[in-house]
C-alpha cells in the first residue's frame, strides 16, 4: 500500500511519535514491513520480545523498540516508552486514514423531506434516510446505508456500504459501522406457548456512544423494552452478535465471532477473545478478560481472566486442561489398579474358610 502522507526521514519520524532516536537519522522511509522482511526503505516495530532477535539482522531503515531494549541492532532505532502505539502513531504519519471518498449529496440518493441533515454531510448513491432521521454534520454515509424512521447519527460519524440502522437507533459522535452491519434488529425474543413459538414485539432502540467503532457483518439486537447500550470508546472487530438489553460497557475490546446474549451486561475495559461467549443475564465487572472459545456462564468479578466452556478463573481452568490432557494415562493406572486390586481380592477370597 503505497503512503499517502508521502516520504519522511528517520530523523523526522522519530520527533513525530516522541521517540529517542539511536543512530543515523537521515535515511528516508517510504512505508512499513515486518521486521523480517523490511528493506532500505521501510520501517519496521518491535512490540514481542520474541521477535527481538531479528532487530540484529533487519534490513530496515530503522526500527521502533521499546525504551529499555539494549540488544543488538543492525539499524538506528527508535526508543518509545510505548512501541505498538509509537507505531501507530508512525503509520498514521506515514499512511493517514481512507480519505473522503465523495462530497455532497448524489442525486441517487433517497432522502425523505423531514430529515436533518448537518453541515458538510456526504451521502452516496442509493442511500435511504428516512422520515424523521437526523444526521449529524462531517457525517459520511456509503453506497446501499439504510436509516430508518427516526434513526439519529451523530457528528463526523462513517457508516460504510449496506450498513442498516433500523427505526429510533442512536449512534453518538465519531462512531464508524463497517459494511453489512446492522445496528437494531428485532432481538430472538419468543414466549412458547401451547407448541408455537410467539414473537414478543421488540419496542426498545439500541444506542450507541461515541468513538465506538464496529466491524463488518455484526449485529446489535433492539431491546424488548429500553436500550441495548454499547459504551463509549468500544471496538467491534468482525461478527460480533449483541443480544436484546445487553449494556455492553466503555472502552471494551471484542475479537471476531464473540457472542454477547441479552440482558447481560460488562465492565469498563473488558476484552473478549475470538468466538468467546456470554449467556445471558449475567454480570461482567470491569477489566475482565475473556479468553477465546470461552463460555462464560455466571458472574465474573472485576478484573479476572477466565478460559475454558464453561469458563472458570484461568489458573484453575489451566489445571483442569492438564489434567484433561492426562486421562487416557489416568484411565490406564485405573485399569491397571482394579486388575491389581481383583488378584488381591481373589487371593483373599482363597485363604479365607468358608463358613459352614
Amino acid at each position: 500500500m503505497e503512503p499517502r502522507q508521502g516520504k519522511i526521514d528517520v530523523r523526522r519520524l522519530a520527533e513525530l511519535i516522541g521517540g529517542e532516536l539511536v543512530g543515523e537519522g537521515s535515511a528516508v522511509i517510504t512505508g512499513f514491513a515486518p521486521l523480517e522482511t523490511a528493506g532500505a526503505t521501510e520501517a519496521a516495530f518491535l512490540a514481542n520480545p520474541r521477535y527481538a532477535r531479528h532487530v540484529a539482522t533487519t534490513q530496515a531503515a530503522a526500527v521502533i523498540v521499546p525504551a529499555d531494549y539494549d540488544g543488538p541492532a543492525a539499524v538506528p532505532l527508535i526508543r518509545c516508552s510505548d512501541p505498538y502505539f509509537g507505531f501507530r502513531q508512525a503509520m498514521a504519519a506515514l499512511y493517514g486514514f481512507r480519505p473522503r471518498p465523495f462530497v455532497g449529496i448524489h442525486r441517487w440518493a433517497y432522502i425523505d423531506q423531514r430529515t436533518t441533515l448537518g453541515e458538510n454531510v456526504s451521502v452516496a448513491q442509493f442511500v435511504t434516510i428516512s422520515e424523521g432521521a437526523s444526521v449529524g454534520a462531517g457525517t459520511i454515509l456509503y453506497p446501499g446505508v439504510f436509516l430508518g424512521p427516526h434513526a439519529r447519527i451523530g457528528r463526523d460519524c462513517i457508516l460504510h456500504p449496506n450498513v442498516v440502522v433500523y427505526d429510533h437507533c442512536i449512534l453518538g459522535d465519531r462512531v464508524t459501522v463497517h459494511s453489512n452491519s446492522v445496528i437494531g434488529q428485532d432481538g430472538f425474543g419468543y414466549a412458547t406457548h401451547e407448541g408455537r413459538h410467539h414473537k414478543i414485539p421488540q419496542a426498545g432502540y439500541v444506542e450507541v456512544g461515541d468513538d465506538v467503532e464496529i466491524g463488518a457483518a455484526c449485529t446489535v439486537d433492539r431491546a424488548a423494552i429500553g436500550a441495548t447500550r454499547i459504551g463509549a470508546g468500544t471496538k467491534f472487530s468482525n461478527q460480533v452478535a449483541i443480544g436484546h438489553g445487553a449494556q455492553v460497557g466503555r472502552n471494551n475490546l471484542l475479537v471476531a465471532q464473540v457472542g454477547i446474549a441479552g440482558s447481560t451486561r460488562t465492565g469498563d475495559y473488558c476484552v473478549f477473545g475470538g468466538q468467546a461467549g456470554v449467556v445471558g443475564h449475567v454480570t461482567l465487572g470491569d477489566g475482565v478478560q475473556v479468553a477465546a472459545q470461552a463460555g462464560v456462564t455466571h458472574d465474573v468479578p472485576s478484573g479476572t481472566q477466565v478460559l475454558g466452556s464453561p469458563a472458570d478463573e484461568i489458573g484453575q481452568a489451566r489445571r483442569q486442561m492438564v489434567l484433561i490432557r492426562r486421562l487416557p494415562e489416568i484411565r490406564q493406572r485405573l485399569l491397571e489398579l482394579e486388575e491389581e486390586l481383583a488378584v488381591l481380592k481373589r487371593q483373599a477370597e482363597g485363604t479365607t474358610p468358608r463358613e459352614t
